[in-house]
């Protein structure tokens, strides 16, 4: 019945994550996968969620379904956390089993309402945001965003294709950290966008994964705020797996914001009908520990404390390897590993070169040079600076 089928492109990261699980070199350095990792390797439970889910085990009295809108206090403390509760429009969302599943849920809708509407991602962008857009049917493009010669942002093809545009046209963009690049739209640039957005007609989804695990949690969540502030419709998707280390909980939302209260609700509606053949209902365990942490003040205060110190040792893990690189390179080729933002980097590496560093120095990270700097310990910062200088320079 299914032989017929063509076999779909291969993940490459489980692969690697299991060929990197099983080499035995105790230099081993493990980038592939996107998880925070601290020195030991280990990805660690973050205090404040271990201490709200300690408190539901005891205190928590129903295991009962929520329905296909998910939790609404869950929902609304996520609206507030991203801000664009503040901007003066209506915001409505539903709860969904990870960020993932609320951007297929948007794109779905969208989809529905707009079928021949194209939908724009970044070059090099998100594995899984092009397989996700094409498998709901919707056409694809691609907009240039990194310069890999200076690993900076492409700004004028950038802006310039956005400038041609228009109604038929949705741009998904990163809230921060982009994956994979690291890069990080400054506010002149948003404010840009936003205004391209505004004047030309094109529809915004904000995919926001990494707040505040680049600048803060204030500063991340510029980007979606001025395009709040400015356009009239968006859409954005919000996930709780790394900046509350909820990975295997698939904690998200999904959201509609518009300044007519009309379109959010039905927007809204549309989600939650689209989310009950989906999945039904989300499941309920993470997102009741964000919703604990959240309405807890002292949980509040730790969790921020821990996401902080978190965001600090990867900007310090950055830091490191870029100066050591310099060292052993004598250029600064790399400095700009210091500028990114977030788990993600990309390496000026070639697929052969990717594999010598897996082969020769049990350096790993994926064939088109990403690599997770959160799953590099200050312990292992020379050895992957001496390999990475001694393959790529």
């Amino acid at each position: 019945m299914y032989t017929h089928l063509p076999l779909p492109p291969t993940d490459e990261i489980v692969p690697l994550m299991i060929r990197a699980s099983q080499d035995p070199r105790s230099e081993k350095v493990d980038m592939t996968v996107g998880v925070y990792r601290d020195d030991t390797g280990n990805t660690p439970i973050m205090e404040a969620a271990r201490k709200a889910d300690q408190y539901l085990s005891v205190h928590r009295t129903s295991k009962a379904y929520v329905g296909s809108f998910g939790d609404a206090e869950f929902v609304n403390h996520i609206a507030d956390l991203s801000q664009v509760n503040r901007c003066g429009k209506f915001v409505k969302g539903i709860q969904t089993p990870g960020g993932s599943s609320a951007l297929s849920l948007i794109l779905n809708l969208i989809k529905a309402a707009q079928p021949d509407m194209k939908v724009w991602v970044s070059t090099p962008g998100y594995a899984n945001h092009a397989p996700t857009i094409l498998s709901v049917g919707l056409k694809l493009g691609e907009y240039p965003f990194l310069n890999r010669k200076t690993m900076g942002i492409e700004t004028e093809p950038f802006l310039e294709t956005l400038s041609r545009l228009g109604p038929s046209d949705a741009v998904l963009f990163h809230g921060s950290c982009h994956n994979p690049s690291g890069l990080q739209l400054s506010e002149q640039m948003w404010h840009e966008i936003a205004d391209l957005s505004k004047q030309k007609g094109f529809y915004p989804i904000i995919d926001t994964a990494y707040q505040g695990l680049g600048q803060g949690l204030d500063a991340d969540a510029k980007g979606l705020v001025i395009m709040a502030e400015t356009v009239d419709n968006l859409a954005f998707s919000f996930s709780c797996s790394k900046n509350f280390g909820l990975y295997n909980d698939r904690v998200g939302c999904a959201f509609i914001m518009s300044s007519d209260s009309r379109e959010a609700e039905y927007g809204q509606i549309q989600l939650a009908a689209m989310a009950r053949p989906a999945h039904w209902v989300p499941p309920q365990n993470g997102s009741e520990i964000v919703k604990q942490v959240l309405s807890t003040p002292a949980l509040k205060k730790i969790w921020a404390k821990e996401l902080n110190e978190m965001k600090e040792r990867i900007n310090n893990l950055r830091k490191a390897l870029a100066e050591a690189l310099r060292i052993k390179t004598d250029t600064g080729k790399f400095d700009y590993l210091s500028d990114n933002k977030g788990l993600f980097s990309l390496l000026p590496a070639t697929p052969g070169h990717m594999e010598i560093l897996r082969k020769k120095y049990a350096v790993y990270g994926l064939d088109d040079g990403r690599i997770n700097i959160a799953g590099l310990g200050f312990n292992k910062v020379e050895h992957t600076a001496d390999s990475i200088a001694a393959v790529i320079n």
